[in-house]
């Protein structure tokens, strides 16, 4: 399993539209890439103007090459709904899950 951030930079004078990322954005996200593997989503947003970012999309896809699939896909769609939301360029990071524990 990997796990993809979708990092959106905390700056001054940015725009983001929490309203329309929340029910709109995340939403196309999820009917998009659920055929490609997407097993949760998380969203998670910085306490306070201070925080390095504003808003961080933790998104667990079942393997590489579904993600890859995914972006030569359907990829443009979701990046050009983008700027709908805001002026900031996501940071993408992929990573492996080399250890996950849930506690209950």
């Amino acid at each position: 399993m990997i796990e993809v951030l979708v990092l959106y930079a905390n700056r001054d004078g940015m725009r983001f539209d929490d309203d329309y990322f929340l029910k709109k954005h995340v939403e196309l996200a999820k009917r998009l890439l659920r055929p490609y593997g997407l097993n949760y989503m998380r969203i998670t947003r910085g306490s306070d103007r201070m925080s390095p970012y504003h808003a961080v999309a933790h998104l667990g896809i079942d393997s590489l090459d579904s993600f890859k699939a995914a972006i030569d896909t359907i990829g443009s769609t979701l990046f050009e709904d983008i700027p709908r939301f805001t002026d900031v360029e996501p940071l993408i990071q992929v990573s492996q899950v080399v250890w996950e524990q849930r506690l209950s």
